[in-house]
């Protein structure tokens, strides 16, 4: 009777015990994982808005980047608007009432002159 009672008190005890330990067993690394995510893919768009360079209520300016739908028209005749001659693989385009000299694989902006120049 005495092995039954001492059988019956151990594996109780060892049931509570692990009943008991799941919910410390909870690792936070999972959520700190999840919450930097969100922290890192907000970076980079904030990262990515900020090398666009010409959202639509700045003006586009040296070193920054015109989107390709923000492009603005082509000037091929950049010559009667007093502009010097694009490099290998820039081209004049006008913007607002600016011309911007970019790189047309990246945007990139080389230079900008006032269209009233």
């Amino acid at each position: 009777m005495k092995r039954l009672l001492a059988a019956t008190l151990s594996l109780s005890l060892l049931a509570t015990g692990s009943a008991l330990a799941a919910p410390f067993a909870h690792d936070d690394r999972d959520d700190r994982d999840r919450h930097g995510q969100h922290d890192r893919e907000r970076d980079r768009d904030h990262r990515k808005d900020k090398q666009q360079g010409h959202a639509r209520h700045e003006a586009p300016r040296r070193g920054g980047h015109l989107q390709r739908d923000h492009r603005g028209d082509h000037v091929s005749d950049y010559k009667r608007h007093g502009l010097r001659a694009p490099g290998r693989g820039q081209e004049w385009r006008k913007v607002d009432d600016r011309y911007v000299l970019i790189a047309v694989a990246t945007g990139l902006i080389a230079d900008v002159v006032l269209g009233g120049r």
